[in-house]
């Protein structure tokens, strides 16, 4: 098969997780907090200096050791070669061996936009689209219990990752046994709305009897309807109302290691039993990612391919949407960040 349709230096513009809050404090051993992380390719030293967290290219510019080897110094990252030390915009704080003299004009590390959000550390590698971190829908509703789930590795594109998420017609055959039933294979395809930010909405209402979600005893119980929205490029968030009227919303990112590996970054959040155990919700999940991933890294190539690659009938609404959007976002990439934010911001009702 031939190489994806899909533009990859598009997502340099999106703000992507590259590791939880907790990971970042947990990697000080004695020299601080440095973090080893990758985005798109691209290796990472995260960093808590004091004034809050930075992302800079993993390559000492002097002599090209990796950074996150180093030391946090507080107002830097030293080096554990040389020892040159790295502020948070990269520019050079020190050089140990020539104290005195002059610090050459390039001498600059490559820092990258950074931040904190639902206690997961943000990058994004180019800033000039004005992108914003997506919003979490009930993170900081206090009707809500929201479950960080541990994050997972995965050999597939992230946009093939999004397409397993959000695609209807694998549940009686992948899970028969947790979300769907043997005996449904049929189903309605959905309107499909797009929104501003770059969020395609569409809601599934099974048959009765043809999907279950966990409820807030960490069980499954039959559904009623699901409301999905992907944000582009490669977010998903599903609210799922049981027939008893409970709520369960699912909220992931597919980070882009690079072109065939993502890690995927998920909240498991319920609106019930808020006192009660989290570990079973977490296990079912598991189950059901247990139940995909075999699955989705067997597909070849592991990115999007061409159209004329694949096959596609009426139920693959979804994912032919999602592609569609996904080329019309490469597209307004080549023509500038401007065009790319304006592509994001527009709003149609029937896609």
């Amino acid at each position: 098969m031939g190489e994806s349709f899909l533009d990859n230096d598009t997502w340099r513009y999106f703000w992507h997780p590259v590791c939880t809050v907790k990971e970042l404090a947990d990697s000080d051993k004695g020299r601080g907090e440095l973090l080893y992380a990758r985005l798109l390719g691209t290796e990472l030293v995260i960093a808590r200096l004091d004034s809050g967290v930075v992302a800079m290219n993993n390559r000492c510019p002097h002599r090209s050791a990796k950074l996150h080897l180093g030391w946090n110094r507080g107002d830097s990252v030293q080096c554990p070669y040389h020892g040159w030390q790295w502020g948070a915009d990269g520019s050079c704080k020190g050089i140990p061996a020539a104290p005195n003299g002059p610090i050459p004009p390039n001498a600059k590390a490559v820092s990258y936009d950074c931040a904190e959000r639902y206690g997961l550390v943000w990058v994004r590698l180019d800033g000039s689209a004005g992108t914003a971190i997506p919003e979490h829908p009930v993170f900081d509703d206090p009707a809500f219990r929201c479950v960080p789930g541990p994050s997972y590795d995965w050999k597939t594109h992230s946009a093939r990752r999004v397409e397993n998420y959000t695609d209807l017609a694998h549940f009686p055959f992948v899970h028969p046994e947790t979300l769907g039933s043997a005996g449904h294979v049929t189903f309605l395809t959905p309107q499909i709305a797009f929104r501003r930010e770059g969020r395609m909405r569409f809601r599934y209402a099974p048959p009765e009897g043809a999907r279950n979600a966990v409820d807030a005893s960490g069980n499954f119980s039959p559904l009623a309807f699901s409301d999905y929205t992907i944000r582009l490029p490669f977010g998903v968030s599903v609210d799922l109302t049981l027939q008893n009227g409970a709520r369960t919303v699912l909220w992931v990112w597919a980070t882009p290691l690079d072109d065939i590996h993502c890690r995927s970054f998920w909240f498991a959040c319920r609106n019930g039993d808020l006192d009660g155990p989290d570990q079973p919700h977490i296990d079912q999940q598991m189950r059901i990612l247990e139940e995909d991933v075999d699955i989705v890294e067997s597909q070849d190539p592991e990115q999007i391919p061409h159209p004329r690659d694949e096959i596609a009938v009426a139920p693959d609404k979804v994912s032919l949407t999602y592609r569609r959007l996904l080329y019309a976002l490469c597209k307004a990439k080549t023509q500038g960040p401007e065009a790319l934010k304006a592509f994001l911001d527009t709003e149609r009702d029937d896609i």
